[in-house]
């Protein structure tokens, strides 16, 4: 038997939201730089809401020499892991700036052949310390933006959610587009935004229910699922 597709791509959901701004021609609402963008801008919202689906991202990446500041690679939201043949500690810059261990207050200036620790640095910078003294190739794993390809999205995109949030998914579109005109007609998108937040709320919830039958406080041993509902 064939085999269900689970998700949708961005072509797939446009006609209802199309039809939900009343324009299935694409008239006023441009079909690939306002509704395909609405659509995409949906799904990045709806992951920061929920947080999951992750996109995990693992490659190698070079680090630069003689500098602890690197760039993050491109389309990452976040590190979560930086290693060699081991992974390295992970801090923070407070610690690095204030929590002298091995390390003077000069820290940004040390060098060695390979860093010790890293440290995340907003959303387009992450830290190792020490910094390199030569180009070195490090694995990174991350959680990747859902989409990144080239803009605007040409539709084959595919939404990381299950089509159930098909729905909360084209009423963000809907919302979103309507803003394009101020008054009654964005006025008109505001419980779509609304409901689009409600399913995102309850959908949160689903998920850490499901995490509370997954993580338990066992290191190894056989125990029973915890029943803390929330985190």
């Amino acid at each position: 038997m064939p085999t269900i597709p689970q998700t949708s791509t961005i072509s797939e959901m446009q006609p209802q939201v199309a039809a939900r701004l009343e324009d299935p021609a694409g008239i006023f609402w441009n079909t690939q730089f306002e509704q395909y963008a609405a659509l995409a801008e949906a799904i990045s919202e709806l992951l920061l809401i929920v947080g999951r689906p992750t996109v995990i991202f693992n490659s190698p990446v070079t680090l630069q020499p003689a500098t602890v500041w690197q760039p993050m690679p491109p389309n990452l939201l976040c590190l979560t892991d930086v290693r060699t043949s081991v992974s390295h500690k992970k801090t923070t810059l407070h610690a690095l700036d204030y929590t002298c261990s091995s390390w003077s207050s000069s820290w940004e200036s040390d060098r060695a052949a390979s860093p010790a620790r890293w440290a995340p640095l907003g959303l387009n910078w992450f830290i190792v310390h020490p910094a390199p003294a030569l180009p070195m190739q490090v694995n990174v794993t991350g959680i990747a933006y859902p989409l990144t390809d080239s803009w605007p999205p040409n539709g084959t995109e595919y939404s990381p959610f299950h089509k159930e949030l098909n729905q909360a998914l084209e009423m963000y579109a809907a919302s979103y587009c309507r803003l394009k005109e101020a008054g009654q007609d964005a006025e008109m998108g505001f419980p779509l935004y609304q409901a689009f937040l409600e399913i995102g709320q309850r959908l949160s919830t689903i998920e850490d229910r499901r995490d509370s039958l997954i993580w338990t406080r066992g290191l190894g041993a056989p125990t029973a699922p915890s029943h803390v509902a929330r985190r």
